[in-house]
């Protein structure tokens, strides 16, 4: 054998359905994807270890196909960010709550070095400004769906094509979160080069 091949498998998608469904305080596979993407582009490396046990809810009793399948679930969206093709598999017939999920485990994983990178004084305020756009619009779905239900009827807004179009934008913004993160990060003075990243 030649290497352990991470390529993300349908049969490796449902063993982590299986095993997410089982597991009342761990994630769901939405809320991993959207915290793999927020630890993917951020400036910190955190090991498998620590994230292993955020999403997992600390499960020491995890199997080692589960184990390969988010290892595997992983270097697909990291490959993702960095060949610049990242883009959220959401359409028309997404369920709101995929993609709340999503959100909040993208706000999970951005939080601390969010946080740190827009209270720095060394960022631009247009750099500041990018980034909390950003970090807003990909977590715009953590808002409860009545909650967007009640905008749109106050707004007298067609609350399908809102929340469409937010789908939308949070697509383009993720698209090149990760380019937005190293250039606030580089520009905070916290990191030296790109060589931190």
């Amino acid at each position: 054998m030649d290497g352990i091949d991470f390529k993300y498998t349908a049969q490796q998608q449902a063993v982590l359905n299986q095993y997410f469904s089982t597991r009342d305080t761990a994630f769901n596979l939405e809320q991993v994807a959207g915290y793999f993407f927020a630890q993917i582009c951020s400036p910190d490396a955190t090991e498998v270890e620590q994230w292993m046990k955020v999403i997992t809810a600390e499960d020491d009793a995890i199997s080692e196909d589960v184990v390969f399948a988010l290892m595997a679930l992983h270097h697909d969206i990291s490959e993702q960010v960095y060949s610049d093709c990242f883009c959220l598999k959401w359409h028309e017939d997404t369920h709101y709550l995929d993609c709340q999920q999503w959100s909040r485990g993208f706000l999970l994983g951005v939080t601390p070095y969010y946080e740190r990178l827009i209270h720095t004084q060394e960022v631009s305020e247009e750099l500041k400004q990018a980034l909390q756009m950003s970090t807003e619009q990909l977590s715009f779905f953590t808002l409860e769906e009545s909650q967007v239900k009640t905008y749109c009827q106050q707004t007298n807004t067609d609350m399908t094509l809102f929340i469409q179009q937010q789908m939308q934008l949070a697509g383009e913004f993720a698209g090149g979160y990760a380019q937005l993160i190293e250039a606030t990060a580089i520009s905070s003075g916290l990191y030296d080069s790109e060589n931190d990243f």
